[in-house]
């Protein structure tokens, strides 16, 4: 007598832990991948919204020839008398001095063009085109943040500081996303790069905004 014998059923194969951790891991890198790529997509989006691919025109500040003159003399002997370390009276400059300034002095050229300075009461406020590719905040490059701004401005032992408070750009503030990184950037930082500027606002005891002024008050005299 003969017996067939009857095939056992087949039994799935099982899979230890090690396979669905790797599977985990697959679907993990898989929901991070499209979570960066929608989130490079919304920063270019935002970037596309608020920015513009040209810098935007400011105000020109029209001062006659002799009144630029008699103010960059001020300046001057106000600097000279700095740097002797000799009596002086504090330095005191409206929006509109400041803006002439920026446009004909020779260690400005990274803020002209690019700031409008306007100072109402104790406030600093004005226009800004700035050029964000230098600020290496990613995707930037080639957009320019075109608005309206106000600003602060201070000397924390002996260095000018001046940060961007708050912005407005095609009516609507700008995002804390972008204001975050701005507040963290010295506007003023360039003028450092030339070392008698630098030594000369280390000489420097406060500066004031009041009254549509800024006052500018040496350190006194030992």
């Amino acid at each position: 007598m003969t017996y067939q014998q009857t095939p056992l059923p087949k039994t799935k194969k099982r899979r230890g832990c090690f396979f669905y951790g790797c599977l985990t891991v697959v679907v993990i890198a898989v929901v991070v991948g499209i979570m960066a790529v929608l989130a490079v997509n919304y920063v270019k989006n935002l970037i596309n919204t608020y920015t513009d691919t040209s810098p935007m025109a400011l105000p020109k500040v029209e001062m006659p020839a002799a009144q630029y003159e008699a103010l960059d003399k001020r300046v001057t002997a106000f600097k000279e008398s700095v740097d002797k370390k000799t009596n002086v009276s504090p330095l005191v400059l409206s929006g509109d001095e400041i803006n002439a300034l920026i446009a004909n002095g020779t260690n400005t050229k990274q803020l002209k063009d690019r700031f409008y300075v306007s100072i109402e009461g104790d406030k600093i406020k004005g226009q800004l085109s700035i050029p964000l590719g230098e600020t290496g905040i990613p995707f930037t490059k080639g957009r320019y943040l075109n608005g309206a701004a106000s600003f602060k401005a201070s000397l924390q032992n002996g260095v000018l500081i001046v940060t961007a408070d708050s912005i407005v750009v095609k009516n609507k503030p700008l995002p804390e996303t972008f204001m975050a990184r701005l507040r963290n950037e010295n506007l003023a930082k360039d003028v450092y790069r030339d070392p008698k500027n630098a030594e000369t606002i280390r000489k420097i005891e406060s500066l004031e905004v009041k009254d549509n002024k800024i006052t500018i008050q040496p350190r006194a005299s030992p």
